[in-house]
């Protein structure tokens, strides 16, 4: 009778550590779920309310303020950097799946090789995510749709950040032997971790593409708001009553 294999961290026997290692997984994946489910549901709500008519008001709406003037009249965001994105997403988790078939095979060199490609594909996703942020013609508080961009494009941001790290402790690990073909669950822990990143980058993906313009032309106004602007002059106190004789 052959003895089970034992995981190099714990001692304990990999099929144990696999199947608690992927609980913790489904559980990290559902969290992240509702979080991502939250921003696509804010997102959604606020473009198809367009309360005050604030989803995406133009380069006139906000005065003198530099500091929440967009850069540009134009409200909306280019489509193909989040298009690109996604793509470089989806070939850095082909190309980690690719490595974990190879380990099946008795090739530990090719989860190395896999897992570093992966690892520098997902930096390239990185750069230019950081460069989206930073060259949106509008700012965080240009409107409600330039707000939610903002936080679609940062949660992607650190959903990348942890699939690179992941991706590094892989090549690292394997490297070790620490993954092998008797060991092989972690890399595909992380695999499973990469196609989730992949479909929440989708989302958003499809948010920013096809919900632009509000299809509310008739926004139901709560109150009146008004930008603070630091060059507006303060109002005058109104006079106080006169004392009665």
């Amino acid at each position: 009778m052959s003895t089970p294999a034992l995981s190099p961290t714990t001692g304990e026997p990999v099929a144990v550590v696999a199947r608690r290692n992927r609980l913790g997984l489904i559980f990290l994946i559902v969290a992240d779920f509702s979080g991502t489910m939250a921003l696509i549901i804010s997102y959604t709500y606020l473009w198809s309310l367009n309360v005050n008519n604030g989803w995406a008001p133009n380069q006139q709406t906000f005065g003198n303020n530099d500091l929440l003037k967009s850069r540009s009249p134009l409200p909306w965001a280019a489509d193909w950097p989040f298009w690109a994105i996604l793509a470089l997403s989806v070939l850095a988790t082909i190309v980690l799946w690719i490595g974990i078939r190879t380990l099946r095979s008795g090739h530990r060199g090719g989860l190395v090789g896999a897992s570093l490609v992966a690892l520098l594909i997902t930096v390239g996703a990185l750069v230019l995510q950081w460069w989206q942020i930073t060259t949106f013609p509008f700012g965080p508080g240009n409107g409600s749709y330039a707000s939610a961009v903002f936080l679609l494009t940062a949660s992607v941001f650190a959903h990348l950040l942890l699939a690179a790290f992941l991706l590094l402790a892989i090549t690292n690990r394997t490297r070790e032997g620490l993954v092998s073909t008797a060991n092989p669950f972690q890399a595909k822990l992380v695999g499973y971790w990469m196609v989730w990143v992949c479909a929440s980058i989708l989302l958003g993906c499809l948010c920013t593409t096809f919900l632009k313009a509000s299809p509310n032309t008739t926004p139901a106004n709560f109150g009146t708001f008004s930008l603070f602007n630091p060059d507006a002059p303060a109002p005058s106190p109104s006079p106080s009553p006169s004392p009665s004789q």
